[in-house]
Formats: C-alpha cells, structure tokens, sequence
C-alpha cells in the first residue's frame, strides 16, 4: 500500500524483531491514518536532503515493541515515528540538518552509531536528543555535548 509518493507501507512495518517472533506488525486503522501522516511528513525530510531516505524502523504494534525493549508508550507504537538514514551522510549531519531545517517536528533524536528517530506526534515540541551509548542508554538534550 503507497502511503505516499515515494512511501510504501511495508517501509514502515518491516521488522526484523517481527519477523522473528512470527508477527506481521500489522497497524490498526487508527495507527494507519498516523503512518499516512508520517509518510507524507517524510516526504519533507526527504525534500531537505534531495534524495531518497532510508527507513530502518518505523511501526512496532504492542507485541513488536516489547520484543525490541520500546517504551509502551513509545512514538513508533503509535505510527509517528520512524528512524531512519540518508545514504552518503553521517547520522549526526543528518539530525544537525532536520534540527536547523524549519521542519515542525516532535522529536529528534540522534542514536549515535545507530540512527535518527524522528517524531511527527502532533505535540509538536521540537525537542532535540542525544542518546550516545545506544539503545537503552541515557538521553541528553542537544546533538553534542557541552564543552
């Protein structure tokens, strides 16, 4: 199913963690209607860079969170999230890039060594992050570190 022009929905609920515990992370229609939201506010951040982005997760319904250690009330769980990549850039350059751009976003989070989570909930607060050891590390405001 296109979400939008350039985004098909199997971009945004292909799992690996899905894929291995037998779930098809299929997305309820109320969470539907969120990843048409998100795909079509990927669509800007893919105007941003001039070139095609990569989504490396996106929807996780309840069991596929839980099965890659998500927050229950996590973004991704909702459909407005989506971590993702831009081929031939650093992950940092990348998350530098949407914080200066004048994309409205929720949140952004820069995975150091892993990837860029981008919200589109409509809370809307422009909140910028860091999470530099990971997954299950602590998070910090800001994309580097006061000197």
């Amino acid at each position: 199913m296109q979400l939008s022009e350039h985004f098909d929905l199997r971009e945004f609920t292909r799992s690996d963690a899905a894929h291995k515990i037998g779930n098809a992370n299929e997305p309820p229609a109320e969470h539907l209607e969120n990843l048409r939201a998100l795909a079509r506010r990927m669509e800007e951040v893919r105007a941003l860079f001039g070139r095609p982005i990569m989504i490396t997760s996106g929807y996780r319904n309840p069991a596929v969170n839980e099965a890659v250690g998500g927050v229950p009330n996590s973004d991704h769980a909702l459909g407005w999230a989506a971590d993702f990549q831009v081929p031939g850039l650093a992950d940092l350059e990348v998350a530098k890039t949407v914080r200066d751009s004048g994309l409205n976003f929720d949140q952004l989070i820069f995975e150091a060594g892993r990837t860029v989570h981008l919200s589109f909930h409509p809370r809307l607060r422009r909140q910028v992050l860091r999470q530099p050891g990971g997954p299950g590390s602590p998070v910090y405001d800001g994309l580097e570190a006061e000197a």
